[in-house]
């Protein structure tokens, strides 16, 4: 999910330095809760994505592991606010609403409040935002590979080799985080209304009506090949001007792949559904455990297994002491994140 990924705070690259430590004045820049029971929202204070990700090689029904890195990031609160290079900045698509169609030089907002480190509010442009809640998990004396790949010991790899993932597994295999250190597991995240998000690039070759026609036949595919067994819904209507339809799941929220369009101008274009419906944690792990019952192929019970352990012990953003403790762990080659 939600890295979703579900991605909207900045990935901004940073250098920690030679001895694992974030540079400058430890006073102003080291308030990440030191007595190990806290994280802090004062200005300056930085947490970090420290992300394993893996390449898939698609085909079909084929999906196979072809390598790995390790990747990292780094947001900073001012203000109790987390912004992104896009904050303030022309939204650059249309975005529509019941109660507004939103164009590509209308500036977004695109700013993170920071409540508290377990309540957050993304506030895109206008009235329209997504709450996001998590929790926070003690990482004191946690062993850092299983928390950073969890599962992962005990399933394997792939018949490719995961470099990284086995360089950690095998040399930093028994390490544990030190003591004050600690990550933020997303829990859920709800936006405010629904919305629907096109750009010129995404038109298409076909008439809008023709397009909501296949959804009606689509529909009923996706409720014969539904091994999540999700409840599926389509729905269509118009909201300022603008036609639209989507099919969705009724459960999580999440649009069928290559199932939204809208017609604006007299032209259809591909969409982006964002459904109100609350995304959470544990609904989505209820439905991989459904689709372990229903499937028998081995990458798709490894695959489900690997999914259910990083929603219920991975992290989505670590404080400063266990970023430190991940990032001078040697012979591993963590990389900046590519925006």
């Amino acid at each position: 999910m939600l890295k979703n990924k579900f991605v909207v705070l900045a990935m901004l690259p940073f250098m920690l330095s030679a001895c694992g430590g974030g540079g400058g004045d430890s006073s102003s820049n080291n308030k990440s809760g030191g007595d190990g029971t806290q994280d802090l929202t004062s200005n300056g204070t930085r947490y970090y994505f420290m992300d394993h990700e893996i390449s898939i090689y698609e085909d079909d029904d084929i999906s196979i592991e072809v390598g790995d890195s390790l990747s990292f990031g780094a947001f900073e609160i001012f203000n109790k606010q987390v912004k992104d290079p896009e904050s303030n900045q022309p939204l650059n698509s249309y975005l529509l609403t019941e109660k507004k169609l939103y164009l590509p030089t209308d500036i977004a907002t695109k700013v993170m409040n920071i409540h508290s480190m377990t309540d957050w509010t993304y506030n895109v442009i206008g009235d329209v935002k997504e709450d996001w809640k998590l929790e926070r998990v003690d990482l004191t004396n946690k062993n850092m590979f299983d928390t950073v790949l969890p599962n992962y010991r005990t399933l394997g790899f792939d018949e490719f080799a995961l470099g990284n993932a086995e360089i950690f597994l095998n040399v930093h295999g028994n390490k544990v985080f030190p003591a004050g250190s600690a990550c933020y597991r997303l829990v859920s995240r709800k936006s405010n209304q629904d919305t629907f998000a096109f750009s010129q690039k995404t038109m298409i070759e076909q008439s809008f009506e023709d397009f909501n026609l296949e959804n009606e036949w689509y529909l009923f595919d996706l409720i014969e090949k539904n091994p999540f067994v999700f409840t599926y819904r389509a729905a269509n209507g118009g909201w300022q001007g603008v036609s639209w339809t989507t099919i969705y799941n009724t459960s999580l929220g999440f649009a069928a792949n290559n199932s939204v369009a809208v017609e604006y101008q007299g032209q259809t274009y591909g969409a982006d559904y964002t459904s109100s419906i609350e995304w959470t944690a544990k609904k989505e792990i209820g439905h991989w455990e459904t689709y372990l019952k229903n499937v028998n192929e081995p990458e798709q019970i490894r695959k489900a297994k690997l999914k259910i352990a990083q929603l219920k012990s991975g992290c989505y953003v670590y404080n400063e002491k266990a970023a430190e403790a991940l990032y001078a762990l040697s012979s591993l080659d963590w990389q900046p994140y590519k925006n």
